[in-house]
């Protein structure tokens, strides 16, 4: 592309800059069970004695953000699972599983039934391993019909 582009080859350098990107990106194994570790534990967490708790939020919470700076590390740039418009709607939903298993978490707790965070943590971990592949795969959708 020249320096004063002409709209023409300004849109074609978007089109193909948003082609190479999802291509970019291998899908990583190791990133999803990272993620869905993280998860599991912010969910398994709920359901912990006290002290336990505020460990298990600490080390996932630390765990999320370092697996954003990874990938920042690694590809240059993130997206929020929010901000695209259709994609966001695979993490609301990804969200309110993971709200629904804490508050079964913290039930578990307070009924005084000791292997409730082990389910759920567990629940937890597959849920974000697949509502993360399917907001990547929403996501690379959207983002191809925006560019073609």
């Amino acid at each position: 592309m020249t320096q004063n582009p002409d709209p023409r080859e300004a849109l074609d350098a978007v089109a193909s800059a948003r082609q190479t990107v999802p291509g970019e990106m291998k899908n990583s194994f190791s990133y999803d069970i990272a993620y869905g570790l993280c998860c599991g534990l912010l969910v398994a967490g709920q359901g912990l004695p006290t002290p336990w708790s505020a460990l298990a939020l600490v080390v996932s919470m630390v765990g999320l953000v370092g697996l954003i700076h990874w990938w920042k590390q690694k590809y240059g740039w993130w997206v929020s699972g929010y901000s695209p418009k259709r994609a966001r709607w695979a993490a609301i939903g990804l969200v309110l599983v993971l709200f629904g298993l804490m508050g079964l978490s913290i039930w578990g707790k307070a009924a005084g039934i000791a292997w409730t965070p082990l389910a759920t943590g567990a629940a937890g971990f597959v849920a974000a391993v697949v509502g993360g592949r399917v907001w990547m795969a929403v996501w690379k959708r959207e983002l191809a019909e925006a560019g073609g």
